[in-house]
């Protein structure tokens, strides 16, 4: 009898207990109940993906997370409130969709290829695409017209579309990766190809933006895919050297140990992303090869000046995930979060973490 009521009163104990754990769980703040590294990606669209979708994001400076890809001849834009967690339904952004003027009319083929999407320091959202048209039948190859729209009331309503360029009666090509904001009100433009531009919206005028290392070959390709700011004021410079600048771009210097150097193999130096972090600390994102699997990370603590490759961690391992021209592409969501979107045949999706998982020793490095 005695040891009937010992055992049920044990009992009851271990339910008492097991309750007051899980009203905690429910009511425990949602950071807190955040795994401490990545959560499991969310969805943006679940269904069977094929063409140039490219997607871009960017962080409002009302908090709110916008995310631009390509859709059926239009670029598509989807927001999400609560830091990734869900989506809304993806509208478009309507003039994306127009042919630009001066296009030939002989020219029917044609596609909408997205660019990116990035804030300027005023709050206005700028998103840049190209209009391909297909010029391979008039002993051409492609007119790639560089666009632009903006939004300034958070992604909700868009501008008219304007071009940028063209130049000596060529267009400029794609843009891989953001604008650079520069101090004087005009955008510093990374080409796909070319050397960087200079544009200022207002007069419409481009000023070419030369970027070479020291002791580099005066033939070498002027290119870089991604220039940005660090929070310490530093420009880094992305193209097949990654090259730092204390002085708005005067001088340059080799970044030695940059652990995502150019694929010489693949002629590849698209698929990587650099996100300037507010502490100081530059974030590269990247995925390797036409098989990949997980999302690559790096980080550099000293303002990007040196990396430390042996520091590489992967997320998701075991996804698929689209690397090359596709990989993914990050923001810093707040103090303490960044997020990526990325790809695979099967769908788009977000994957947030935490930005204190960086020093954990279980991290899958490689």
């Amino acid at each position: 009898m005695l040891d009937d009521l010992f055992w049920k009163g044990l009992t009851m104990k271990t339910n008492i207990l097991a309750l007051v754990i899980g009203l905690w769980f429910l009511t425990v703040p949602s950071d807190l109940a955040r795994p401490v590294f990545g959560q499991e990606p969310v969805a943006i669209l679940d269904a069977p993906l094929t063409g140039h979708i490219h997607p871009s994001i960017c962080r409002t400076d009302g908090g709110d997370l916008l995310v631009v890809y390509q859709g059926k001849n239009v670029l598509m834009c989807t927001r999400s409130t609560d830091r990734g967690d869900s989506w809304t339904k993806p509208e478009a952004i309507p003039s994306t969709a127009k042919r630009p003027q001066g296009i030939r009319e002989s020219l029917q083929r044609s596609e909408v290829y997205p660019g990116t999407a990035g804030v300027l320091p005023d709050g206005r959202i700028l998103v840049t695409w190209d209009f391909i048209a297909d010029a391979k039948q008039d002993g051409g190859y492609y007119e790639r017209v560089l666009l632009y729209t903006m939004s300034a009331d958070d992604g909700r309503t868009w501008s008219d579309q304007q071009i940028i360029g063209p130049v000596d009666g060529k267009h400029l090509g794609a843009i891989r990766h953001n604008v650079l904001p520069w101090k004087d009100g005009r955008w510093l433009l990374p080409l796909r190809s070319g050397i960087p531009r200079l544009f200022d919206p207002k007069t419409r005028q481009l000023q070419d933006f030369p970027i070479s290392s020291p002791g580099s070959d005066p033939g070498a390709d002027p290119a870089f895919q991604q220039i940005i700011r660090t929070a310490k004021g530093t420009l880094l410079a992305m193209g097949r050297e990654t090259l730092h600048s204390s002085d708005d771009g005067w001088t340059w210097t080799v970044v030695e140990g940059f652990p995502v150097p150019y694929d010489t193999q693949d002629q590849d130096f698209e698929g990587r992303y650099l996100t300037p972090l507010a502490d100081g600390r530059v974030l590269v994102t990247w995925g390797v090869g036409h098989q990949n699997r997980g999302i690559r990370y790096n980080v550099s603590r000293d303002d990007g000046r040196t990396w430390d490759s042996d520091q590489t961690f992967v997320l998701l391992p075991e996804m698929d995930v689209m690397a090359r021209y596709y990989s993914g592409r990050t923001v810093q969501i707040d103090e303490h979060h960044v997020g990526t979107v990325f790809m695979n045949r099967n769908g788009l999706y977000f994957v947030n973490w935490n930005l204190k998982s960086l020093a954990d020793p279980e991290l899958d490095r490689r």
